[in-house]
């Protein structure tokens, strides 16, 4: 059996500014959450949630309220080779995919 193509993961300058704000924030787990959202893209971009009908997709990650965390938000596009990490957000409002 094949291995799967793996898609080549770009951080754009717009996400890797969010990202860098994110750490240096503490936001707790950022790190962790980037890493397990890049190694499930690169496999399958489709995981995410299409925003409308457009070429943007979104994947939030788990959050716990009791803990005072907001929910985290990666917004991205793809095609058959790349993945363009294009924002992440924390947000009391992530997407909905229609």
């Amino acid at each position: 059996m094949r291995p799967a193509k793996l898609r080549t993961i770009i951080e754009e300058l717009k996400f890797a500014a969010e990202l860098k704000f994110l750490e240096k924030s503490k936001v707790l787990r950022v790190e962790q959450f980037v890493d397990g959202v890049k190694w499930l893209l690169a496999r399958n971009p489709q995981e995410g949630k299409q925003i409308g009908s457009t070429d943007v997709w979104f994947i939030p990650n788990e959050f716990l309220p009791n803990k005072g965390e907001l929910p985290l938000v990666i917004y991205y596009t793809f095609d058959d080779n790349l993945v363009n990490l294009l924002s992440i957000v924390e947000t009391i409002y992530p997407p909905k995919n229609e």
